[in-house]
């Protein structure tokens, strides 16, 4: 089955003041961990474009309750807040966040709130006025308001409109002050990781106020800056950014790719993991091959610390390889695509 395939067949509808489309993913293993993610603007929503969900295909395969949440209020996107200034998506959004709480008896502390550009304003906005563990965020919109004004008259007139009730300079701080407020002002405990590019124009204009205001009031947060140049290009270093605090956070472990490479002669493969998994002390890896033809493997290797191996077959065939993974008790394993000498 296609992911695109399990989301249709997977999503359910929450009936609250607001109906939220949501896709929630289960752990498979016992876990004590609630990751939910928010969705960014997808780009084409004055065409009429359906909103979608972020991340899926990068968190599928990691152990912990994931909820997946649609961004849709009366046809358009509303940061998750609602419609004319009454905050009642807001309030069956969080009805479904504390839904899952409930049924799988997470701590508030273990629930991790997170997303990217829009999915990232409400990710530090739950994570911040519900007090949740973690927000693990990345180019989002601290002057929300000033965002949908001035980026163009789809979110001018519409979007903002309809959070606010009108698309004046008046609703713009209106807007604004939401997030605004909320930082200068709450008490929380939430822990923060913060994701941006330095050439992102989010940089200067969202994310340097919201630091200086976390820094007044001595908050602590990690900071993560890399060098790209566009907001477009978020998506990729958040994703890295988004797996390596998950895993850091709920000491689960994934495999995120095992590319396999052959250079005179020798087979080399890697078992691609996030990387305070491969500095985990506890964190090891083993490789077994198999050649088309034989059931078993005809080398295996002892779990060691190195998640690479390098093999040089003695004679010509087909090839594959799988890489196992194992802390403590848990063990994964993926298998590479096959490679003919």
């Amino acid at each position: 089955m296609s992911l695109s395939e399990y989301i249709i067949q997977n999503e359910k509808v929450f009936a609250s003041a607001h109906d939220i489309k949501y896709l929630f993913m289960p752990a498979e293993r016992p876990s004590q961990y609630l990751t939910v993610v928010f969705s960014g603007f997808n780009g084409e929503e004055e065409k009429g474009k359906p909103p979608h969900y972020n991340y899926v295909k990068h968190l599928k395969d990691i152990n912990c309750h994931r909820l997946f949440i649609i961004d849709e209020c009366n046809g358009h996107p509303c940061y998750y807040l609602g419609n004319h200034k009454k905050l009642d998506y807001e309030a069956s959004v969080a009805s479904l966040i504390f839904s899952v709480i409930n049924k799988y008896k997470i701590k508030k502390s273990n629930v991790i709130t997170c997303g990217s550009s829009k999915g990232g304003t409400a990710a530090f906005y739950f994570g911040i006025k519900y007090d949740f563990g973690h927000v693990v965020t990345g180019g989002f919109q601290f002057f929300a308001g000033d965002y949908l004004y001035n980026v163009g008259e789809y979110t001018r007139e519409k979007v903002l409109t309809s959070i606010t009730g009108g698309s004046s300079t008046g609703h713009r701080d209106y807007l604004n002050n939401i997030y605004l407020d909320l930082l200068k002002y709450a008490r929380f405990t939430t822990k923060l990781n913060l994701h941006i590019g330095r050439g992102d124009h989010h940089y200067e204009t969202h994310f340097l106020p919201f630091l200086d205001i976390l820094k007044e009031r001595e908050i602590p947060f990690d900071l993560d800056v890399q060098e790209y140049e566009s907001h477009s290009k978020m998506g990729m270093y958040f994703a890295d950014y988004l797996l390596e605090k998950i895993t850091k956070i709920t000491g689960e472990i994934v495999i995120k790719d095992v590319p396999i490479a052959i250079e005179d002669n020798v087979i080399t493969v890697s078992c691609h993991t996030p990387e305070n998994a491969i500095k985990d002390k506890f964190v090891h890896f083993a490789f077994y091959v198999y050649k088309e033809g034989i059931s078993e493997p005809i080398e295996k290797t002892k779990y060691s610390r190195s998640n690479t191996f390098h093999y040089k077959p003695d004679q010509s065939g087909k090839y594959t390889i799988r890489v196992f993974m194992r802390k403590d008790h848990i063990r994964l394993s993926k298998g590479t695509m096959s490679i003919i000498l």
